[in-house]
């Protein structure tokens, strides 16, 4: 049996929401409708807006939602004329009785900013929102949720990707953590995207001490495997999971999202190679990679030509 790949975001998410151990790190999510739009920009001041099945963060989008309370200032409405003095202490208790008859009221704005890539809109309407991001859905099964305000390294936001596999004894195991910071005005991290990889203490240790460094750590070494094992139990053929973790401005960590099938060449170019040296010996153990004999078995490419031309010349 192959290893199972599961590329529906909600599916995924629905499982995840079943477990209390993986449940509170998992940001308020929904099947996209206009009932949940309206929803989730009352309660978030940022929405992120994905498609439900997708991969290098093709597709994402957020919504900001801005909201201002204008103060607008009107005259009432005089039904009496009012005799105006001409003696200048009296033409001065005059200009103050007029002013008092302003009243204000305060107007309140909202405008929902879209961006799309580089790509940035205003909307003053739910309606034109609605209407723009339709445009680019078209009718493709989306999902809404919650903007976790990111932490930055040298003012870009960045994320977290948590690789957890199957060992050599068939456990769940972490085996590496690694960072992608999003290139200039981008909303996404993915290398695809124009982000660039970094390490975990590269970007984790100047915002936390080595003591809450060390704990965040742990803490995502046992959140990659709670999140592989509650997987499983509908997905029972999984060998390798890749959970993009957001830490918010206070260090708490959120999951974004999890891959079946997560990339592995990223972890190569870090410096740390013994830990590749691992994950390329799990990823051949399960199948994922072919392993150096089944490599050397393999007939030369060129090699097939040139006998498929001895047995024309015989």
């Amino acid at each position: 049996m192959g290893i199972q790949r599961v590329s529906s975001k909600w599916a995924k998410t629905a499982v995840l929401q079943r477990s209390r151990n993986v449940n509170e790190y998992i940001p308020v999510t929904r099947k996209y409708s206009r009932q949940t739009l309206e929803r989730m920009t009352e309660l978030f001041e940022s929405i992120y807006i994905k498609p439900d099945r997708g991969t290098y963060g093709n597709g994402v989008m957020r919504v900001k939602t801005i909201r201002m309370h204008q103060p607008v200032f009107y005259s009432e409405d005089s039904t009496t004329d009012t005799e105006v003095p001409e003696d200048s202490n009296d033409r001065n208790l005059s200009d103050e009785t007029e002013a008092s008859a302003v009243t204000s009221r305060a107007v309140h704005l909202t405008t929902y900013q879209l961006q799309y890539g580089t790509e940035e809109k205003s909307f003053h309407s739910l309606d034109e929102l609605e209407w723009a991001l339709n445009a680019r859905i078209q009718k493709r099964d989306y999902i809404i949720q919650q903007g976790i305000p990111l932490m930055k390294h040298e003012g870009l936001p960045f994320d977290l990707r948590v690789l957890t596999q199957k060992n050599l004894q068939h456990n769940w195991e972490t085996t590496g953590v690694l960072g992608r910071v999003a290139a200039p005005g981008k909303i996404i991290t993915n290398i695809h995207g124009g982000g660039r990889l970094a390490t975990f203490e590269e970007l984790v240790l100047p915002h936390l001490h080595q003591n809450g460094f060390k704990q965040l750590r742990n803490e995502l070494y046992r959140l990659g495997i709670h999140t592989a094992v509650q997987l499983q139990t509908s997905f029972p053929r999984l060998k390798e999971i890749g959970i993009d973790i957001a830490l918010d401005e206070e260090g708490r960590p959120w999951i974004l999202e999890v891959n079946t099938l997560p990339g592995i060449y990223a972890f190569g170019l870090l410096p740390d190679k013994e830990t590749y040296r691992k994950i390329k010996r799990y990823a051949i153990a399960y199948g994922r990679l072919p392993s150096k004999k089944a490599k050397a078995s393999r007939p030369s490419p060129k090699a097939q030509p040139s006998s498929a031309k001895r047995r024309v010349r015989r």
